[in-house]
């Protein structure tokens, strides 16, 4: 019976070290998810091992041995005043806006987000550094740092009619500062309107409406100008089309006139010779001597009535005695 016994006790202890080999051997084995890296840590030498384990999948890690996983992915930093049904991913960071100062001394609510990503090749020194969780917190601290210092340099009008140019400025120098200090590396940055003091607030309203009020009469007075000169042109135009008309019209009558004078020149020329022709015939041998001249008016008394529509006078003529 005690051979029994002893039998039954060998065999419980094997099965549990059997249980306990299977165990260890199974949680030997660790997956990476595929939006994640990781680091070995070493339980029995309480280290971490320096490369990281960037590839998804199961990975033998050894008995008691462990892995710290870091967000292989893009993720948020928020400062902003959302509502309370934003919620965001577990990764990302929501912090309320940053208050700073100017370079002119007003006080500035501004409200940002930024995109980033951890360095794969540092992560090591990342958790040398902070921890697995901590760079959260330290990254806020720095980036709030940046912020309010560079803020300084930018006057409140920078803030607000200038805001492509000082977001530009904030994102390189966080980039410059999370790289060197964190590494973590800045995708992109926005920076949304500032918040400022009612009273200044006010202020700016008032300002662009009066700039809004400027712009308004500068393009009226602009299309006044321009109708008037439409009107100069248009006037300018009718003006030469009624000097062109004009002299088109001179032109003519000149040339109306030139020519009816060249008739009529013309016409007494040929009348004045035949006339002449005339004369001489009846002053020749066959005219009748001293008498031509009375023969050539009575000639011409001949050839009027001839020419002359009967219709219209009746002419007496004197017998010649």
């Amino acid at each position: 019976m005690a051979d029994g016994v002893v039998i039954a006790a060998g065999g419980g202890c094997c099965c549990l070290f059997v249980i306990f080999v299977v165990v260890m051997l199974f949680m030997s084995f660790q997956k990476v998810e595929q939006a994640n890296w990781a680091l070995r840590y070493n339980w029995w030498s309480e280290s971490v091992v320096e490369e990281p384990i960037t590839q998804a999948g199961v990975h033998y890690v050894g008995v008691g041995n462990y892995l710290i996983t870091f967000p292989a992915t893009n993720k948020y930093c928020y400062f902003r005043n959302f509502d309370s049904s934003f919620t965001p991913d577990k990764d990302d960071v929501f912090m309320q806006p940053i208050t700073v100062r100017t370079n002119d001394g007003l006080k500035v609510q501004l409200e940002m987000e930024f995109v980033y990503k951890l360095q794969m090749a540092n992560l090591y020194y990342l958790y040398m550094l902070v921890g697995d969780s901590s760079y959260r917190n330290t990254m806020v601290h720095l980036a709030q740092g940046v912020i309010t210092e560079r803020a300084t340099a930018f006057s409140a009008q920078a803030f607000y009619g200038d805001r492509g140019d000082v977001a530009t400025d904030f994102q390189a120098s966080l980039t410059k500062e999370l790289a060197k200090n964190l590494y973590i590396d800045v995708q992109s940055f926005q920076l949304q309107p500032a918040h400022f003091p009612d009273a200044y607030a006010a202020a700016i309203v008032e300002t662009q409406e009066m700039k809004q009020d400027i712009q308004v009469a500068e393009q009226e007075n602009k299309t006044k100008v321009i109708q008037k000169q439409t009107e100069l042109f248009n006037a300018k135009q009718l003006a030469n089309q009624i000097v062109i008309r004009a002299e088109g019209d001179a032109q003519q009558t000149l040339l109306a006139n030139q020519a009816e004078v060249a008739q009529f020149t013309y016409r007494q020329q040929v009348l004045a010779e035949g006339y002449a022709k005339a004369l001489q015939f009846f002053a020749g041998p066959y005219g009748g001597g001293q008498d031509a001249v009375p023969n050539f008016l009575e000639y011409m008394k001949i050839e009027a009535l001839k020419a002359h529509n009967n219709s219209m006078k009746t002419l007496k003529l004197t017998p010649v005695a």
